[in-house]
């Protein structure tokens, strides 16, 4: 299975991030969000920080709101559960507005994401109990905005927030 993104999507991601004030991208390996990172990684708008699990992301994330910048954390909707310890940390004692954009395979429509099915309707869970707010994306053109009203959210309460991406453009599977 291979995950085709459109260049119309990768722009308006990016274009997303910096209209929300993003300066710094933390990453996990993902299938979607790999099609979004050399734009990130090319652009000088960005510091991007590749990391190779939750934790270090999340940590890395809420350091480095702390020192000034305005962090988004990209990873998959499995990633979020494997993170929940250092999350929980975040939300609960750290602080720390970072934007969490989750690749949420798995959620309602998506026809190839039986792998995903448990991790997605989980992810809300989690998000609810540790009080993330968070909105789901389904279509392009509410991807900017959304990514937008979450950095505003995030800096609001001072805490995470999440943008789940259930967009079916994202999931052009060949």
């Amino acid at each position: 299975m291979i995950i085709l993104v459109s260049q119309e999507t990768i722009k308006t991601f990016v274009t997303g991030l910096k209209e929300a004030g993003i300066n710094l991208v933390v990453s996990l390996p993902c299938t979607a969000h790999k099609h979004f990172l050399p734009s990130i990684m090319s652009d000088p708008h960005f510091t991007h920080i590749p990391v190779v699990n939750e934790d270090d992301g999340m940590g890395i994330c809420a350091g480095a709101w702390m020192g000034g910048k305005k962090p988004a954390f990209l990873l998959e909707v499995a990633g979020l559960l494997l993170g929940t310890y250092a999350l929980f940390k975040v939300t609960r004692y750290w602080g720390g507005a970072m934007l969490l954009v989750i690749d949420n395979r798995g959620d309602f429509g998506d026809g190839a994401g039986n792998w995903y099915a448990e991790s997605a309707a989980e992810a809300q869970q989690i998000l609810e109990s540790f009080k993330i707010p968070y909105t789901t994306v389904r279509e392009r053109d509410k991807l900017m905005p959304e990514l937008v009203r979450g950095q505003r959210t995030a800096e609001g309460f001072g805490r995470p927030a999440a943008v789940l991406l259930s967009m079916e453009e994202l999931w052009e599977l060949t």
